[in-house]
């Protein structure tokens, strides 16, 4: 790694302390103040060794060993007891400062921790926010498990790196307050102190970036272990029906076992850096006895000396620890503001505009769209698309897979703006309209009828908050749903499973469905709902929607086309191009694509065969 880059990620993580001193700039001044009190308590606490022991075993000649201005200004301090008390004096001061250092430490270690649990629990929340704002494209290039890592793992870890840092600070408080002591009792020996130290933490350079890299790499390889657990569950049927489980077990153990390798190489780091800074350390105090008695420093003097330099050195130790640390951090706090720093996809605007009615028409005028890639390579769906659909109308979108027809639902929900051209409604973009409020005039019921976890009454309360159990049965009665919920144990009160595991697919697709009638919207998308219902139910659900024609908007799209029975007009896609438009009869009588699936569809019922046999026909 590079300087430079080093340098960068040193930045990266001060910068990142530095954010949350800001965000809690009283209590980081409480931190502060808190370790400078705590040192001065634990420094005087060890200095009154002098006067103490001096006192202990030649009280008589006490005033004559003193070896400078500070050892003599520490034996006035017990004079004050008065003549034969002074022993008890001393003993007592020193244990209250004691006693006070462990309650002020105590407390540094409650509000920094409280600080960093707070900045946590704020980290996840805006990265979750974050996500729900940023551009869907951006979601949908990424992997679930590298996303899902950094939103539970490397958040954790960035936390920490602010904890780490409020004890660097704390040890660093120490380290100045024993050192000015240090110096005060014998400056020449205060300064070898320093030089010797300074060795020590010059030859910890090197494990720190050691550490560095194999942060990051641990950074990635959580990410790929994430993602095995994700893959696990999401495609849990595929693996078992394909019979890879060996395969699925084999990735995960790899993935596993890399995250252990790397983990166990840290350990040997952070190992090495002890033990070398334990050695390290024992040759200065070595040092620094036979250089003491050169300087012919007197015995109390001498204990305290090396009292103070013992309780020194932990701090410098726990210094040299925290760089290595948040060296190893680095990597996650960079993960981490990456998605903090992620820009919201449609911001709010105060000018946003809302219709006071939902009226008029749907316009998609010369719409082309791309999918971005994970290659960086863009995929075409839609090319120069120009279509109308009228409020108040049945209109149904038919082409055969890969059309484009759920790219315009995606278009018109605003899941993704347009590369070209423009939807509009009314003449305004959607762009320039208040997005809840226009959202809020949509509901979808999709193939995929993707259910949040819980109960079947939560999933269809899910569209309208504060349903009440009356509006929850009417929506599924229409989607009907009702009849195979009051066949259940526990009626609408049945857990579904992780996205409905524990229902079949046309179950799934009702509930889905009474999800969106429940919503009562302006405009009701039914992007190949009922693709996977027997027909007797599909003509049922239909015959619901029929009461709904006139009440709203309903946008039909499907290449199954008896669910397309009653629009008003049909709309047919290929290759992202509208091909044909008009009403059902109009088409037909063209011999077109909408009349080619049509027929298609009629002979694939006759003989029995499944209708995507037929789709391939038309490629």
């Amino acid at each position: 790694m590079s300087q430079a880059r080093k340098d960068s990620n040193d930045g990266s993580v001060r910068r990142w302390f530095l954010g949350a001193v800001r965000q809690y700039p009283v209590h980081s001044a409480a931190i502060l103040a808190l370790s400078l009190i705590s040192s001065l308590a634990d420094g005087l606490s060890v200095s009154l060794l002098i006067p103490f022991l001096t006192l202990l075993f030649d009280a008589r000649d006490a005033a004559g060993l003193m070896d400078s201005r500070f050892t003599r200004g520490m034996l006035a301090v017990a004079r004050w007891a008065g003549q034969g008390h002074e022993i008890v004096a001393i003993s007592s001061i020193i244990l209250l400062l004691v006693a006070f250092r462990c309650a002020l430490s105590f407390a540094d270690e409650l509000l920094s921790n409280w600080i960093s649990g707070k900045i946590s629990c704020a980290i996840r929340s805006r990265i979750h926010r974050n996500l729900l704002g940023v551009d869907y494209q951006y979601v949908c290039l990424q992997d679930n498990g590298r996303l899902l890592n950094t939103l539970d793992g490397e958040a954790w870890s960035a936390t920490e790196a602010i904890t780490t840092y409020f004890g660097l600070i704390t040890s660093a408080c120490m380290a100045c307050v024993l050192s000015g002591l240090l110096l005060l009792i014998s400056w020449k020996l205060a300064v070898l102190v320093a030089v010797l130290v300074g060795c020590v933490s010059l030859a910890l350079l090197l494990f720190d970036r050691r550490a560095r890299a194999i942060g990051a790499e641990s950074v990635v390889a959580s990410e790929d272990l994430s993602e095995r657990a994700v893959e696990l569950f999401d495609a849990m049927r595929v693996i078992r029906a394909f019979g890879r489980e060996r395969r699925a077990q084999a990735a995960y153990d790899r993935a596993s076992l890399r995250l252990f390798d790397l983990s166990m190489r840290s350990v040997r780091v952070n190992g090495g850096a002890r033990s070398v800074q334990e050695v390290l350390h024992a040759i200065t105090f070595v040092i620094v006895i036979f250089a003491a008695q050169r300087l012919v420093l007197t015995g109390p003097s001498l204990i305290a000396f090396l009292a103070l330099l013992h309780r020194l050195q932990p701090h410098v130790r726990a210094i040299d620890g925290a760089r290595m640390h948040l060296a190893a951090l680095s990597a996650s706090v960079r993960a981490v503001s990456t998605l903090l720093e992620l820009p919201p996809w449609s911001p709010p605007g105060e000018l946003a505009l809302k219709a006071d009615r939902l009226a008029g028409v749907i316009r998609f005028e010369n719409v082309s769209f791309a999918y971005a890639g994970k290659d960086q390579e863009a995929r075409s769906a839609l090319e120069d698309v120009t279509l109308e659909l009228r409020i108040g109308q049945v209109t149904a979108i038919v082409g055969w897979s890969g059309a484009g027809k759920s790219t315009l639902t995606n278009l018109l929900l605003r899941f993704h703006d347009p590369d070209a051209g423009s939807v509009s409604l009314n003449g305004t973009p959607l762009s320039q309209l208040d997005l809840s409020w226009w959202r809020s005039q949509l509901a979808i019921a999709g193939q995929d009828a993707e259910l949040v976890g819980g109960t079947i009454r939560e999933n269809i309360e899910y569209g309208l908050e504060g349903a009440t159990s009356e509006q929850v049965v009417d929506a599924a009665k229409r989607a009907g749903a009702h009849d195979f919920i009051m066949t259940l144990p526990r009626g609408y009160d049945t857990r579904i499973g992780g996205r409905g595991a524990l229902l079949s697919g046309g179950q799934r697709q009702r509930i889905g469905l009474a999800r969106a009638l429940i919503r009562r919207s302006g405009i009701l998308i039914l992007d190949e709902a009922t693709n996977s219902l027997d027909s007797m139910t599909e003509a049922e659900i239909l015959q619901s929607l029929e009461q709904l024609r006139g009440q709203m908007t309903i946008v039909v799209i499907a290449h199954r086309l008896s669910t397309t029975r009653g629009a008003e007009r049909v709309i047919a896609l290929a290759g992202g191009r509208v091909v044909e438009s008009g009403t059902p009869d109009e088409l037909l009588r063209q011999n077109g694509l909408y009349a080619q699936m049509v027929h298609l569809q009629e002979l694939a019922r006759q003989r029995g065969e499944p209708l995507v046999a037929v789709e391939s026909v038309l490629g």
